[in-house]
């Protein structure tokens, strides 16, 4: 009789401290779906059957996240093709991305990667990552993009060669340190 009283304590004692406050803060992230697009070089061997993954780094807080790429019942990363993901970023402050490969059980394990867009239209968001290079198996850290860029939405939707000019992304802080203190900005009138 007191083993049964002892038990049914200590179940109630645990399921009453499941919902006793506490003094952990809760963060809150912008989340979002966004798309992601990646092209995989057309040469030989550049496609893989290796279990693929994108890792996403953050401006606030440093954070990360990495992503399993897989559409299920389709033969992703093929030699020359785009593969399309939906996937939900927990903040939109990208500030870099990578991409690594875990082995599988096939002979196709090697990747090349053309080229990364990451798209949000909620926010007409884009980031362009463009790699051009063969992907590392798993690594901390991943292999990065060659060169990252935010972009105007609508020139994301093709993105032109990679020798095309591109628009740095610089964040206001940046411009503020680079330019010795205030962000003046030079019109053309002033000349």
């Amino acid at each position: 009789m007191f083993d049964s009283v002892l038990i049914y304590s200590l179940l109630v004692t645990i399921v009453f401290c499941q919902f006793a406050p506490t003094n952990e803060t809760v963060v809150h992230h912008d989340g979002r779906l966004w798309d992601v697009v990646i092209e995989t070089c057309d040469k030989d061997g550049a496609g893989t059957d290796a279990a693929a993954y994108l890792k996403i780094f953050y401006e606030s807080g440093h954070d990360s996240e990495t992503f399993h790429l897989d559409n299920p019942g389709r033969n992703d990363f093929e030699q020359g093709s785009r593969d399309h993901f939906k996937i939900f970023f927990k903040q939109s402050d990208i500030v870099n991305m990578g991409l690594f490969w875990w082995p599988g059980f096939s002979l196709s394990q090697s990747w090349c990667v053309n080229w990364v867009l990451l798209l949000n239209s909620d926010t007409e968001a884009c980031f362009e990552g463009i790699f051009e290079k063969w992907i590392l198996h798993y690594r901390d850290p991943p292999t990065y993009a060659t060169r990252f860029h935010r972009l105007r939405y609508a020139d994301c939707v093709r993105p032109g060669p990679s020798t095309a000019e591109r628009r740095t992304y610089l964040r206001y802080d940046d411009i503020v340190r680079n330019s010795g203190g205030t962000a003046d900005i030079k019109r053309e009138d002033d000349d």
